[in-house]
């Protein structure tokens, strides 16, 4: 169909009216797409986030601003733009993620010539202003992997940072990012991952972080939190998965546990989270149950982590 869209690209937003003037000038500036759509969900900014967002897609077509009334976090401001989309893939990035101009084209060409569900690049920390990085493009000859399987490419291999195009229906059927999960890098590739068909990992930067001046990848603990809970869920609500699936999903789950602990712990290598992490490397156990809700638990009860709020 002519007026088809061909990428959703869904940005959450929190308080980036720092990066969002070059963020907006390469997301708007994408090349290659014939009818792409915008939608900004915004988190309750406190700046100007918002106001810039507005004047910068006066006159642009298929835009969806939501201009939230309730902090309630990445994750769910992700589901939102999710469940809004109407293209045939989605591209999902935060506000302060550059996109080289044409990276989306290229992921788009790979996914239909391998009819993929799942394209994912790099990503690399610049260090640069953003305005510096408004006008880059991808380096020239890349090169790629195509693997039919998805989820064991992706609990193999790592897919952070939102460096990805992936089939709008896939990325529904998966119900998107894991709610109870407040950073949605880790849950998004493997809950898509279950439903995919096909994926294709670029040797390329298809994402430009600029000089950081805050984010949640600060807290440490926050992040070995999160990638836990994205593997103790994705475990405990699909037990029906391949054996071999469910011991790398555990082991994912076992390294993130040992990672907080080696941060914690006084002695670290006498611990069992050492010992358990390090049995599991050489021989990869079956998931046990009642320990990942024990680790759960354990996380859930530490504070200053953030959570999703209901």
């Amino acid at each position: 169909m002519e007026n088809e869209i061909d990428v959703s690209f869904v940005m959450t937003v929190y308080n980036k009216e720092y990066y969002l003037p070059s963020v907006m000038h390469a997301l708007l500036n994408q090349s290659g797409l014939k009818n792409p759509e915008f939608i900004f969900c915004d988190d309750v900014s406190t700046d100007r986030s918002v106001e810039i967002i507005r004047e910068m897609t006066k006159n642009v077509p298929n835009v969806t601003i939501f201009a939230n009334t309730e902090n309630r976090g990445i994750s769910v401001r992700t589901n939102q733009g999710i469940a809004a989309a109407r293209g045939k893939y989605t591209r999902m990035l935060d506000s302060d993620d550059i996109l080289p101009i044409d990276s989306t084209e290229k992921m788009l060409q790979l996914a239909e010539e391998l009819d993929a569900d799942m394209i994912y690049g790099k990503f690399i920390k610049t260090g640069k202003e953003p305005r510096e990085l408004e006008h880059e493009f991808l380096e020239d000859n890349f090169t790629y992997e195509y693997n039919k399987d998805a989820l064991r490419t992706v609990l193999t291999g790592r897919f952070t940072r939102m460096g990805q195009l992936i089939k709008t229906e896939v990325l529904k059927k998966a119900g998107g990012a894991d709610e109870r999960v407040f950073i949605q890098d880790e849950s998004v590739p493997v809950r898509a991952a279950i439903h995919a068909s096909g994926i294709v990992k670029m040797d390329a930067n298809v994402v430009l972080v600029p000089k950081e001046i805050g984010n949640f990848s600060g807290n440490k603990i926050q992040l070995d939190n999160d990638r836990y809970m994205a593997y103790c869920y994705a475990l405990l609500d699909n037990p029906q998965l391949p054996p071999d699936v469910l011991k790398l999903m555990y082991g994912r789950a076992l390294s993130a546990y040992w990672k907080y602990v080696r941060k914690t712990s006084r002695f670290p290598y006498c611990t069992g989270a050492f010992w358990r992490y390090l049995a599991n490397r050489i021989f990869p156990q079956s998931p046990d149950k009642a320990l990942l809700i024990r680790m759960r638990d354990e996380f859930l009860s530490l504070p200053n982590i953030r959570r999703i709020k209901n």
